[in-house]
């Protein structure tokens, strides 16, 4: 996708990779960003800051292209690709006279996962480059939650630090104290976890998934539970890559790979709820709705627009709420869609969506009624993940597999307005600490 530096409101306020390109074409600079509409305008509009490098590059920037990508941890990975592939004019001057950052897996008995400014493939597997020590501590942080790894030098012979908090067990130093049978089997494990880095690295999130499953069934079936449950743990870790998220391969080879999964995913959405609703226009404004409180205190609403698939956070809201008896989810509920209907300023979505089920449609549908607003609304029911339709006097439940794209296009925008009414919550909560201290 391509935008004029001229246009930048037309970036999407998404995670992705952009590349600046000269008048002839030529990709100068490449980077990565969790909102790509504020970090590409932080270029171009932070006058105050810019450093001497940066305004040569920016004189030189003819057009902007991008890619969107899932996750921060996707474009990470992506940037990484492309910087080595491309090796773009001003990501090398920036490296400040010094190489590249890149991860090294070492050729040892047991190989440790360590950051390297020199590439020499005979030392190790190598990935990257990575253009900071930042994303490199990021990658760390990833990496050690899903896989164990050791960074201690060989020649310590006791545990390292992170081996008593769990992020390197096994340790390689408590390995060489075992012997026989049981030092075999301890190796191994830790081997396993080495391999599963690699694959991690080069974005073959889908077969460690297959891998810790099959060996989280093996230590169930021996009744290990304890190793079943460590494989468990680092299952729902790795989960949470591998549900929403696509190899860097992919993005690379399809730009628009994201955008059009998306527009797929409104278009399954649509012939889903053709079968309920008399849908007349296509569905293109997606809005959720979502409460947050701890005990009453300090309890925010959020209201959430998708266009075409993707957030579109100009349109965001956050609601303080007013009501002071019967603080409940319904009738916070009802009082943040109280006060949306009546903002007739706001433009009115293709689709209502509210984060649960009959009760909370329930009262949605008073206000609907009470309005005359003929929008379809529906609920996505946390317990099965269930899209629950009201039609007429009944609600109608319908479970989609946990493959199809509807159903993720509800998660996410139902994940992203719990997200946002649980960070006005959290802001409300610090402001008033800070104002008792």
């Amino acid at each position: 996708m391509t935008v004029s530096v001229k246009d930048l409101k037309n970036l999407p306020e998404h995670a992705g990779v952009y590349f600046f390109k000269n008048t002839i074409g030529k990709i100068i600079y490449i980077g990565k960003a969790k909102n790509l509409q504020k970090r590409v305008s932080s270029y171009l509009y932070n006058y105050k800051f810019r450093s001497t490098k940066t305004e040569k590059l920016i004189k030189h920037i003819q057009k902007i292209e991008y890619i969107l990508v899932s996750s921060d941890f996707e474009a990470l990975l992506l940037e990484a690709k492309l910087i080595k592939k491309n090796q773009p004019k001003y990501n090398s001057i920036w490296k400040d006279d010094k190489h590249y950052l890149y991860l090294k897996i070492t050729r040892e008995e047991f190989p440790r996962l360590l950051l390297t400014r020199k590439e020499n493939k005979e030392e190790g597997k190598f990935f990257g480059p990575f253009p900071s020590s930042a994303i490199v501590k990021e990658m760390y942080t990833y990496l050690r939650k899903i896989s164990p790894f050791c960074i201690q030098d060989s020649r310590i012979h006791k545990p390292c630090f992170y081996s008593h908090i769990g992020l390197c067990n096994p340790c390689p130093a408590s390995i060489r104290h075992k012997q026989g049978l049981e030092y075999t089997s301890v190796k191994k494990i830790y081997l396993k976890n080495i391999k599963s880095l690699e694959r991690l690295l080069d974005g073959g999130y889908q077969n460690i998934f297959k891998d810790l499953k099959k060996e989280m069934r093996k230590y169930s079936l021996s009744e290990n539970y304890e190793k079943a449950q460590m494989f468990k743990d680092r299952l729902t870790k790795i989960e949470y890559l591998i549900s929403k998220h696509y190899d860097s391969n992919v993005y690379e080879s399809d730009p628009g790979f994201l955008i059009n999964r998306y527009k797929k995913a409104v278009d399954e959405l649509i012939t889903i709820l053709n079968k309920y609703f008399k849908i007349q226009v296509r569905i293109n404004i997606l809005e959720c709705y979502d409460v947050s409180n701890i005990s009453g205190k300090f309890a925010t609403g959020s209201m959430v627009t998708f266009v075409n698939g993707l957030p579109d956070k100009s349109k965001y809201k956050r609601f303080r709420i007013k009501i002071q008896n019967k603080l409940d989810d319904f009738n916070m509920l009802s009082e943040i869609f109280e006060r949306r209907v009546l903002r007739k300023e706001w433009v009115y979505p293709d689709l209502f969506i509210v984060d649960g089920g009959k009760p909370q449609l329930q009262k949605i549908l008073k206000i609907l009624n009470r309005h005359e607003l003929h929008i379809p609304l529906i609920g996505l029911a946390k317990k099965h993940e269930e899209i629950v339709i009201p039609k007429g006097r009944i609600f109608i439940k319908v479970r989609l597999p946990n493959n199809s794209n509807a159903l993720h296009l509800l998660q996410r925008i139902r994940d992203e307005s719990h997200r946002f009414a649980h960070k006005y919550h959290k802001l409300l909560q610090h402001k008033y600490f800070i104002q008792n201290i």
